[in-house]
Parts: structure tokens; C-alpha cells; sequence
């Protein structure tokens, strides 16, 4: 339902909370029991965020060397035409109605102060900014060599860059073993376990980069043209035609839209101590998922700006891979807390 050059961007906040019991006067003793044994108990609170962005064609293909911090104008003149942005927004409405009557979702649009913030409440972009949930004030980002402070935190990022990251095949569910036994099988999502599993201040963005369809396979034609002129020189050029011919085939038989995709996990930690076990941790929850955990450190800046709420249309092109759309769900996050004790 999506135009071209639009960017779909998922993304889930899990912050270290502690629970806080909220005993009423009228409440019965065991309710109140309930409430004083869970009080101040930490758990992870999840909050998830889709943004839904429109870009150009320039845009889409920019490298880390472009970015809005550089250049005198921020919005593209095309973005700028009013009749754009309402088809823009009728085509989001569709979308959103179709995610609603599947009755599993239930989106609510932010408005200008949950995303600004008040004088007495941070908005969303101040909590990014501070990566923090609280009130609190603004603090110096610092860009060193090989670490991104943002105040007291240390920035540790891990990205799926690559095809030669993922695993061989990928599931829109896995077998949890902890809670599996031989009769019974608990199912959870397939990125699971850096969701609610990665017990850490963490930030899982998902990225759906949706160019023109027709212009991908027509590039992809022309590489896989290249690959086999230069197939003589390097058997490697001939092991990749293959891949890309293969990819162009299921494209065509199937009517599958391909996409680029990106998904990166930003987890922070107060001390160099327990970043070291921030860092293992959340390499341990990628490899559970059959995948390569790889510790960036130098395009972390990049990437940190291009997850602002909005800031899509800054992510570096070469940080994305292309696949189809049902592959590309599976690496979504499907699992939150409880809503309520019932």
C-alpha cells in the first residue's frame, strides 16, 4: 500500500524500570499483598514505536558522507510539493486500517507534544537524545575514536548489515528450548532473543527501505551481466552471478517485491565493567538467532542519527541489504509484556 522510496521503521525501547505499587484504599488484602511483594521488583519496560517515512530516490541511495548535518537544506524539494504529501498520507491511512483489522494491532498516532515533549514531560526525540524514559537534562553527545558517549553512557551497537551475517534460512517463529519439552513446544519469535530475552538498557531498530521495484531488478540485471563478463577472472564473480540470477528468479516467478533491509541493536551501560557483559550479552542473544554478532564502532555515529524519530531518510545506504519483504518481517520483534496481571 506503501509508495516508492518510503521508509518503514519499527522500533523497540526496552529500559530497566522498577515496578511501582499502586495499593488503593479499597483494595482487598490480597491485592495489596500483591502490590507490596512486587513493589521496586526491575523489570525490562517495552515500548514500540513505527514510523513511517517518505524520501526521494536521491535520498535512498545516499552513503554515510551525506547527511543533513552538512547541507544547508534539509527537506528535498520533491518532499516539499503539498499534493505529495497528501497522497503520502492517504496511502499511511491505508495502511494503518489494514494493520487494525487484522484485530493483532493496535496503533495510536503520537501527537506534536508526546513528540516534542512539554515543559514538564520529555517528548520522544529528548528521550532519544537522552536515551532515558525519565525527565532529565540534555547532555553532551561525545563522538571518540572507537566509542559514542551520549552523557554517563557508553553506546555499544551490533548490526545486521550483510546477508553473510544472517543465517541460512530464517522463520517467522523458533523453538524456545528453556520452556520446550518432547510434548510440549514453546514458540517465540524469531528475533526474540534480543527483545524482552536481552536483559539490558537495549534499542532493536528495524529497518524496510522500499525502493522502485522495477529500478532494483533492472540494476540487479546490469550486476548480474557484469558478474558474468568478470566471471573468467575470479570464480568468486561467478558464485555471485549465480546468487543474484537466483534472487531475480524468485522475484519474477513469485511477484515478490524486494526490498533493503537493516536491523541494528543500540544497548548502553553506564561503566566500561558492565559494558564488557552488555557486549557479550547481546552478541550471545544474536548468535541464538543464527546470526553474526558484529560490534560496530565506526559507523555507530551514522547510525545513531539516522534512528532520530523522522531522521530516516539519513541512513547510510551501504549499511542494507537487499531481500523480499516476508523474509525481511521475520527479523521483527513480536513479543511485549503483559498487559495487565489477568
Amino acid at each position: 500500500m506503501l509508495p516508492d522510496y518510503t521508509v518503514v521503521h519499527k522500533q523497540d525501547w526496552f529500559t530497566e524500570e522498577r515496578y511501582r505499587g499502586r495499593p488503593g484504599e479499597e483494595a482487598s488484602f490480597l491485592s495489596r499483598s500483591f502490590e507490596r511483594h512486587f513493589n521496586e521488583r526491575p523489570y525490562l519496560q517495552h515500548s514500540c514505536y513505527l514510523f513511517i517515512t517518505k524520501t526521494t530516490r536521491e535520498r535512498m541511495r545516499s552513503q554515510s558522507n551525506f547527511s543533513t548535518l552538512c547541507r544547508s537544506r534539509i527537506v528535498p524539494q520533491e518532499v516539499g510539493d503539498p499534493q505529495a504529501v497528501e497522497r503520502f498520507a492517504e496511502a499511511v491511512s491505508q495502511a494503518e486500517s489494514i494493520l487494525a483489522e487484522s484485530g493483532m494491532l493496535k496503533l495510536r498516532r503520537l501527537g506534536a507534544e508526546e513528540i516534542i515533549g512539554t515543559p514538564g514531560r520529555p517528548g520522544l526525540i529528548a528521550q532519544y537524545f537522552t536515551l532515558s524514559r525519565e525527565p532529565a537534562a540534555n547532555e553532551d553527545i561525545r563522538l571518540d575514536p572507537g566509542r559514542m558517549t551520549v552523557g554517563d553512557k557508553i553506546l555499544c551497537l551490533h548490526t545486521l548489515t550483510d546477508l553473510d551475517d544472517l543465517p541460512q534460512t530464517v522463520a517467522t517463529d523458533a523453538r524456545y528450548e528453556r520452556l520446550s519439552t518432547d510434548r510440549s513446544d514453546c514458540r517465540l519469535s524469531f528475533a526474540a532473543p534480543v527483545g524482552l530475552m536481552l536483559s539490558h538498557n537495549h534499542i532493536y531498530n528495524q529497518y524496510v527501505f522500499m525502493d522502485d521495484p522495477a529500478d532494483t531488478l533492472q540494476r540487479l540485471e546490469k550486476t548480474a551481466r557484469n558478474m558474468q563478463s568478470l566471471s573468467r577472472y575470479s570464480r568468486a564473480n561467478q558464485i555471485n552471478r549465480q546468487w543474484i540470477e537466483e534472487y531475480l528468479n524468485e522475484a519474477h516467478a513469485f511477484g515478490l517485491i524486494p526490498v533493503r533491509c537493516h536491523c541494528n541493536v543500540m544497548s548502553w551501560a553506564d561503566s566500561r565493567e558492565r559494558l564488557r557483559n552488555v557486549k557479550n550479552d547481546t552478541g550471545s542473544a544474536l548468535a541464538l538467532m543464527g546470526c553474526k554478532p558484529r560490534y560496530n564502532t565506526v559507523d555507530a555515529p551514522t547510525l545513531y542519527w539516522a534512528a532520530i524519530p523522522g531522521g530516516e531518510g539519513d541512513f547510510p545506504a551501504e549499511e542494507s541489504f537487499h531481500t523480499f519483504i516476508e523474509q525481511e518481517a521475520c527479523l521483527f520483534i513480536g513479543e511485549t509484556n503483559y498487559a495487565s496481571s489477568p
